[in-house]
């Protein structure tokens, strides 16, 4: 199965060893680094899960059984939380899947922070839902 980001509500971006993702619908912002960033990378170009495990086992010169355990558990966690969706039908271009040059020091179960003190400064509309002390500082609730 490959998995597909919904570009209307998640935002991602690699810096050298960190991935960064905003969920836009929800208002929570992921980061993750080093085996998170690099299956973020794999999924997000379209890698299935083996693909992802046989790229990641050997970069990391790991036990496939055990990253393909983590991956999986990584990826079902980005699903619940609405960051990826599955489809049997997606297609994908095919492309060459590549992780970026990096130092990897040993494997680690790939996990993701998660904030949701976000929410409220997403809803703010800058130019509409703001008081009289300007953005980012919403009107005070109307009694």
């Amino acid at each position: 199965m490959r998995y597909s980001i919904d570009a209307k509500n998640i935002s991602h971006e690699r810096l050298e060893d960190e991935v960064i993702i905003i969920n836009l619908a929800r208002g929570a912002y992921y980061s993750g680094s080093g085996p998170a960033a690099d299956v973020w990378t794999l999924i997000s170009q379209g890698a299935s899960v083996e693909e992802a495990t046989a790229l990641l086992s050997a970069a990391y010169a790991h036990d496939a059984e055990l990253v393909r355990t983590d991956v999986e558990q990584c990826v079902a966690t980005m699903v619940e939380r609405e960051i990826i969706q599955g489809d049997e039908t997606f297609s994908w271009p095919k492309a060459e899947l590549a992780l970026p040059a990096a130092a990897r020091n040993g494997w680690t179960m790939p996990n993701f922070d998660e904030c949701m003190d976000m929410w409220d400064l997403i809803q703010l509309d800058p130019i509409h839902d703001v008081g009289e002390a300007g953005w980012p500082f919403a009107p005070a609730p109307k009694v």
